[in-house]
């Protein structure tokens, strides 16, 4: 994040003024990078762009950088979801705008990937990923289809992680119940019945309740 466009951006975007923009702008100010290896600490090197690593501010202020990508993907006729730096398309129509829908999703990831530029951030191409939900035989037609970002071509996957959970093409939710299963043996049961031997069956029924269900 550029200091001087965030500033900028929290001034006449959200109308921070006086002592709270005083604040931001000390905050963001007269800090300083360098270097320790082996004892040795190299010189000093101002800091014109990012927030502290771990920092309170550091989600808020990249949230409040990132606004404007809301109204763009807007103009779009896209639909959202931000999460951190995270942010997820969606739109969906009739299987026979399918072709149609794909370009749309292409031009709005074209001006997001404008804005970030002129803003100096980027879009992580390699981690882009790109799922289709619809019927089995919806799904099985378009596999052959990809979506174009930047220079790379992202092909469909069959499930993607959001947020934990994993969502695939038919909603049929089976992959994360089947990884949720396989996390819950390994780490949870596995466990348990190694001491199973060693507690009552209402102990037994207490921990069950409580390590799976923290799962689920």
């Amino acid at each position: 994040m550029d200091h001087s466009i965030l500033l900028a951006r929290l001034h006449d975007m959200f109308g921070i003024s006086g002592k709270a923009f005083e604040w931001f702008s000390s905050y963001l100010s007269d800090r300083f990078q360098s270097v320790s290896v082996n004892g040795r600490v190299s010189s000093q090197k101002k800091l014109h762009y990012g927030v502290p690593q771990g920092s309170v501010l550091g989600p808020i202020l990249f949230t409040l950088y990132t606004q404007p990508l809301s109204d763009i993907i807007s103009q779009r006729k896209c639909n959202h979801h931000k999460f951190a730096d995270d942010t997820q398309l969606h739109k969906s129509s009739a299987p026979s705008d399918f072709h149609s829908l794909i370009h749309d999703i292409e031009q709005c990831v074209d001006s997001v990937g404008s804005w970030m530029t002129g803003n100096r951030l980027k879009l992580n191409n390699d981690k882009t990923e790109a799922l289709v939900v619809g019927s089995r035989r919806r799904v099985s037609v378009s596999q052959d289809s990809h979506l174009r970002v930047g220079s790379h071509d992202i092909s469909f996957k069959s499930h993607v992680k959001s947020l934990g959970v994993y969502i695939d093409a038919t909603l049929s939710m089976a992959k994360h119940i089947d990884h949720i299963s396989r996390s819950a043996y390994l780490l949870e049961i596995r466990k348990i019945s190694s001491v199973r031997h060693l507690l009552t069956r209402k102990a037994t029924v207490q921990l069950m309740c409580s390590f799976i269900l923290s799962r689920l």
